[in-house]
């Protein structure tokens, strides 16, 4: 193989490995409509250090959820959140946040990961609260007072003995 074509591979595959994130940035269908099953390989991530979300007022309009967390290792990746069974009425509404840990044993070293999430065809009118739960803790953002609000619900651990 000569070296531009070489030097070429290299960079496309750098490019394709970094830039993960910047593909998964459109839009997603919202999570309660989708007929797909989570994914096993995923795992809740260590703590939730922040959580903002809004609604856009594009056409049609988009729920964004931006997560700041800690994940128990480096190099974690598609990061995501995982949907939460609750009731459908109450306004609020609960997500795991979760990654894929990386496959090489890597030292436990406690890393800042952040992550946005722009959804679809939620129901905007129905959206009041959203509330991402990680191991150890959960953050909630009020859409309807524009802040941070109390989570209602459970950490991934503390619901996981039940």
């Amino acid at each position: 193989m000569n070296r531009p074509v070489l030097l070429g591979a290299v960079i496309a595959a750098l490019i394709a490995s970094a830039g993960g994130p910047l593909f998964a940035a459109d839009p997603q269908p919202w999570p309660w409509k989708s007929k797909l099953p989570p994914d096993p390989a995923l795992v809740v991530l260590s703590s939730i250090e922040d959580v903002t979300a809004a609604i856009s007022k594009s056409d049609p309009p988009t729920v964004t959820i931006t997560v700041n967390a800690l994940a128990p290792t480096p190099n974690y990746s598609e990061l995501q959140l995982a949907p939460r069974m609750g009731d459908p009425e109450d306004l609020i509404f609960a997500f795991d946040a979760k990654g894929r840990p990386p496959q090489d044993l890597s030292t436990q070293v406690i890393t800042p990961v952040s992550f946005t999430v722009e959804y679809t065809d939620a129901p905007i009118a129905k959206v009041g609260v959203v509330e991402v739960n990680s191991q150890g803790n959960c953050k909630a953002f009020s859409l309807t007072d524009n802040k941070a609000v109390a989570c209602t619900s459970q950490s991934a651990s503390q619901s996981d003995d039940r």
